[in-house]
């Protein structure tokens, strides 16, 4: 028999080298440890989600790691020795330290101090408020991942939001303004990661113009406005928040096809990099936008003429690039991000009265960087900014097909703002916000037809202060109230004189605006809030309204600023079980519930009047009286059955002293509006129907001429097809209504989009 302790000492010797073979190629594999732990608030001692600890080796090695939603984390493959150890987690104070990896694992208990600090123009008050039970706002969160549709763009996402009401010109692409509670699209300010993209030239906002890639998502704000965002806002807030810097290493591809020759490509790469964040995204769309549509021939009495035809001229391009970069800087943060969209376009013309040639571009820049962090002993902090903005567009109607005349005009619009924010922890937990902001806005006309018109360059300064205070009484009650004035110094050039010869008279105009906001909110318990707010707001009207675009639109140089009151009262449900809230969920019941009931009133409002077929003219139109009834729900039927849906009503009613209007609908406010949206989680798949019905409303003052009742019905589901990627398809107006939002403006019929998407963790 061979000898057993022979046999032994071989195998100890092989398995000794076969040891330091591994250790010399992979040291790490065989000493090697790991770092478990619990993330924990040093006052509330609840658990700190959402943090990210990071650890760095002499060597230049690197891992970092997010707390669960327990506050657990745990690191793997760590080499043994001592890592220097930093936790970061917003509204909290950094922490920094050294732990000592063993080959046993070691496991930690880390408690972070609370710090109030603004990120992403949020003011962040995790500890006292996460379900914003204490704030008087009514705001709405449209998380994009959830809700992203194939071929859908920016204006389709957003009408499904309660109290939204969006007016197309036609399909993807396509000029689009949103209102809210009845406002004008002018009253509602739009920011993209906290730079206002509403600009003196005016014209509302062109939701068909921002592509929806690289958008995480969007808060609709209803009634009182954070002073973060100026507060001077009749309508309401539109904040559109790109992907966030933070995490790992993230790769994400898109692709999407659809009706009418729609199509999209979309990439993005984000993650860390020796200390700092970065995020590049580029995104393209393009569709043909040639839909049929029911064309009348021009003769609304005459059916005899009637009958199918496509849409011309309606194609659309548009490519975007982003890019973030942030790095920490001790304790405060810089951010620095750049936006490039460009976007070209035909203009299809009204009903039957095609165009075949008419065209408008749009080369859209804005660059911003922000600095945030504490003051002093962690009860203050700070945010400084600035942003630079120019956008160029181009129309060409060289045949007159649209509009009044031939026309080729050239118009660059750069604006420049600088903006400081301090927020301080008060005695009592109130918290105090003062800003101050100043702005500088220039718009350079060029017509490329008449160079000797010498068309001038107008300007718009502007310079803005307020505060707002949020004064906690005892745990369930909050009070809110702020003030704001801001100084507008505007010199314009009236645009009716067009002789070559002739000087255009120059307008100074100096003004002052200023409004107020105060709210409540109070708890009731049980998942129950109640809020309540008044407020009073002013805007001025835009280069756009004071002189035209020489097209369509004839300016009025005479306007005075609108003025108005508004409040509101709601109460609020939010289930204490987030389960219920949350996808997947084995809960059943009722996750949100919101009613809530608005009165404004507007002062010399401003409104478009038709003069002609083709021109309209802005006058201040006296009083307007707009009121109405909001309804918001989100429930779980069955585990896996949701219900989402929101129902309201609205009365914008013209006031004006002319007996022949008041008491008149507003024109594009129909009365009653509803979006039910119901999703089957399938497991891994998922699928969706969603309802939206409009009632009849009307094009012009007179209540003449009216939009029919529309009912649209939409059929879609994701539906996993390997790690990381998923497929998505949606089905469109089932029933082809055909239907317009705008008189001549028909909108696509029956349509399909299929989309792939894929995702990548490092």
């Amino acid at each position: 028999m061979p000898n057993t302790s022979t046999q032994t000492r071989t195998h100890s010797r092989a398995g000794f080298f076969i040891v330091f073979f591994l250790m010399a190629l992979h040291p790490e594999a065989l000493l090697a440890g790991s770092l478990q732990g619990r993330l924990l608030d040093q006052d509330a001692g609840r658990p700190v989600s959402g943090a990210v600890l990071i650890l760095s080796a002499p060597s230049g090695a690197v891992h970092s790691v997010r707390s669960d939603t327990t506050g657990s984390f745990r690191l793997e493959n760590l080499s043994t020795g001592t890592w220097d150890l930093r936790v970061e987690r917003l509204g909290y104070r950094p922490l920094q330290g050294h732990v000592q990896i063993g080959t046993a694992p070691t496991s930690v208990e880390l408690h972070l101090q609370f710090l109030p600090m603004i990120m992403d123009e949020l003011v962040v008050r995790a500890r006292r408020d996460p379900e914003g039970k204490h704030i008087a706002s009514f705001v709405e969160t449209i998380t994009l991942g959830s809700q992203r549709a194939p071929g859908a763009d920016l204006a389709q996402t957003l009408d499904r939001a309660t109290g939204v009401n969006i007016r197309r010109y036609g399909g993807l692409g396509s000029f689009s303004t949103l209102s809210i509670r009845g406002s004008t699209a002018e009253q509602v300010q739009v920011f993209l990661d906290g730079v206002p993209l509403n600009s003196a030239v005016g014209g509302g906002v062109d939701l068909g113009g921002l592509p929806i890639g690289g958008v995480e998502s969007v808060d609709v704000y209803r009634g009182a406005v954070p002073a973060r965002f100026g507060g001077n806002s009749l309508g309401g807030v539109v904040h559109i928040r790109t992907q966030p810097l933070g995490g790992k290493i993230r790769t994400r591809l898109h692709t999407a096809s659809g009706s009418h020759g729609t199509r999209r490509l979309g990439a993005s790469l984000s993650g860390p990099y020796k200390g700092w964040e970065y995020l590049g995204l580029v995104n393209y769309r393009a569709s043909r936008n040639d839909f049929r549509f029911w064309d009348d021939n021009g003769t609304e009495y005459n059916a005899q003429d009637d009958g199918w035809a496509r849409r011309l001229n309606s194609d659309f391009r548009g490519l975007r690039g982003l890019a973030k970069i942030g790095r920490s800087l001790g304790a405060s943060r810089l951010q620095i991000h750049n936006t490039f969209d460009q976007s070209y376009k035909g203009i299809p013309g009204i009903g039957n009265n095609q165009s075949l040639h008419t065209r408008y571009d749009t080369w859209r820049h804005i660059a911003e960087a922000a600095l945030f962090g504490p003051l002093g002993h962690g009860r203050a902090g700070y945010r400084l900014k600035a942003h630079h903005s120019r956008e160029k567009d181009e129309y060409r109607d060289r045949h007159g097909e649209v509009g009044l005349g031939r026309q080729h005009d050239r118009n660059i619009t750069q604006s420049l703002g600088l903006r400081g924010e301090v927020n301080v922890l008060l005695p009592g937990e109130s918290l105090l916000t003062a800003f101050v902001a100043a702005r500088h806005e220039t718009f350079a006309p060029d017509d490329l037809l008449r160079p000797e018109s010498r068309l001038l360059r107008s300007r718009r300064r502007a310079l803005a202060v307020g505060t707002e205070v949020e004064v906690p009484l005892g745990q369930r009650l909050t009070l809110n109230a702020g003030t704001q004035a801001e100084g507008l110094d505007d010199r314009f050039f009236d645009r009716k004189y067009f002789a070559p010869s002739a000087v255009l008279p120059s307008r100074d105009n100096g003004e002052i605006l200023w409004g107020y906001r105060m709210g409540a909110a109070l708890d009731l318990g049980a998942g129950l809030a109640l809020k309540a707010h008044n407020g009073r707001y002013q805007r001025a009207p835009n280069f756009f309204e004071l002189f035209g675009d020489r097209g369509a639109v004839i300016g009025n140089t005479n306007l005075v600023s609108e003025e108005g009151r508004n409040w509101d009262l709601g109460l609020v449900f939010r289930s204490p079980s987030a389960e219920l809230r949350s996808k997947p969920a084995d809960g059943v019941g009722l996750g949100l519930a919101e009613v809530v009931y608005y009165r404004n009133r507007v002062e010399d409002l401003i409104r478009f009047m038709q003069n002609s077929q083709r021109v309209s003219r802005p006058y201040n139109m006296g009083r307007a009286l707009l009121r109405g009834v909001e309804t918001r729900v989100e429930a779980r039927l069955l585990p896996r059955l949701a219900l989402r849906g929101n129902y309201a009503y609205q009365r914008a009613e013209n006031r004006t002293p002319f007996s022949f209007e008041r008491g008149n609908d507003l024109p594009n406010a129909p009365r009653h509006r509803l979006n039910v949206r119901a999703s089957l989680d399938l497991g891994r798949a998922e699928i969706y129907g969603e309802f939206s019905r409009e009632s009849r409303h009307f094009l012009d003052r007179a209540n003449l001429r009216t939009v029919p009742v529309r009912a649209l019905y939409n059929l879609g589901g994701t539906v996993p097809l390997g790690e990381g990627i998923a497929l998505s398809w949606e089905l469109r107006n089932l029933t082809d209504n055909q239907v317009a939002d705008l008189w001549g403006y028909p909108l696509p019929g029956r349509s399909y989009g299929v989309s792939v998407h894929y995702a990548a963790h490092q």
